[in-house]
């Protein structure tokens, strides 16, 4: 690394701002952008600061001989720049207990303004003046409470040699129930549901009456008559012969060996919901068709429809 020691110069940095603008010719005029926002701000602080000033030389404190300290108006305060000569210090004994602070209380100037004379009332039981003020309401609720009927406590019974009350209501030792005026008597509801159920009866027996005329002569049909005369005859209706009972069973009794085949062919496994509905359908399958043929050996007479 090589140094340059400088020996001899005849430069002067103090012109050379001057040199520079000649070069340069003459300045441009170049617009200043300001923010809005910037400025308000400002503008708001400026504000602010100068209201403070102004509070600050207008108010002072007074300090009394009792220890208060009064914020007045005066322009006048003592040791306005320099401070006390001696700081007052508090004793060890007020150390850290409450209520020792400076106490602060704001000088009351307010004074209440002078109201005009109230006019003289008239005498009284002249009865020329109606008064305008509002009614007296201490006495009216004074004469309230004296007419008040007072409410009587409710019974109550003491069972303890200590005093121990509890009301008498409820409690069963005194005929409570019984003195009702529906004691002992059906309830109203029990008599409205019996009622409406005598007119269901009431409408169920005349659709019978209305289905035993269409049904022609069936007044008279009984279990005797069956047996010795055979099966009564009905419009639009026919009874089912053996060959048609025998087809019927014997297309059921297929289904059902088909069905517990499928049944004993499933998975031991059932772990899907649906295998698990499969199952289901099949045993509700097999139940019918049980039902089905009982229902068909078990009956003599069944009719069929002719339509």
């Amino acid at each position: 690394m090589s140094l340059v020691y400088i020996t001899h110069h005849d430069e002067n940095i103090f012109g050379c701002e001057n040199e520079f603008e000649r070069a340069a010719g003459p300045r441009e005029s170049v617009f200043v952008y300001k923010n809005p926002i910037v400025e308000r701000a400002a503008k708001y602080a400026r504000d602010l600061r100068e209201r403070f000033n102004e509070e600050d030389k207008k108010l002072s404190v007074v300090l009394q001989n009792d220890g208060t300290r009064v914020l007045t108006e005066a322009k006048k305060s003592l040791h306005r720049t320099m401070g006390c000569a001696h700081t007052p210090i508090d004793p060890p004994c007020a150390f850290l207990r409450k209520n020792q602070g400076i106490k602060w209380r704001r000088e009351n100037t307010h004074k209440c303004p002078k109201m005009p004379p109230m006019p003289p009332l008239p005498p009284a039981g002249s009865g020329g003046h109606k008064s305008t003020m509002a009614p007296n309401f201490i006495k009216r609720n004074k004469m309230c409470a004296r007419e008040t009927v007072p409410c009587p406590p409710p019974p109550r019974y003491v069972d303890t040699p200590a005093g121990t009350r509890h009301n008498l209501l409820n409690s069963g030792l005194v005929p409570q129930f019984i003195c009702r005026k529906d004691f002992g008597k059906v309830p109203v509801y029990l008599k409205k549901n019996k009622r409406m159920l005598a007119d269901m009866n009431a409408v169920c027996a005349k659709e019978q009456a209305r289905l035993l005329e269409l049904c022609r002569g069936i007044k008279g049909f009984t279990q005797a008559s069956v047996n010795v005369s055979g099966p009564p005859e009905m419009p639009g209706m026919r009874v089912m012969n053996q060959p048609e009972r025998n087809e019927i069973l014997e297309g059921l009794r297929l289904s059902l060996t088909d069905m517990t085949k499928q049944y004993q062919s499933m998975s031991l496994l059932i772990d899907s919901i649906a295998k698990r509905q499969r199952k289901s359908k099949l045993e509700s399958d097999l139940r019918q068709v049980e039902q089905d043929i009982l229902l068909i050996e078990t009956t003599p007479i069944i009719y069929v429809s002719e339509y």
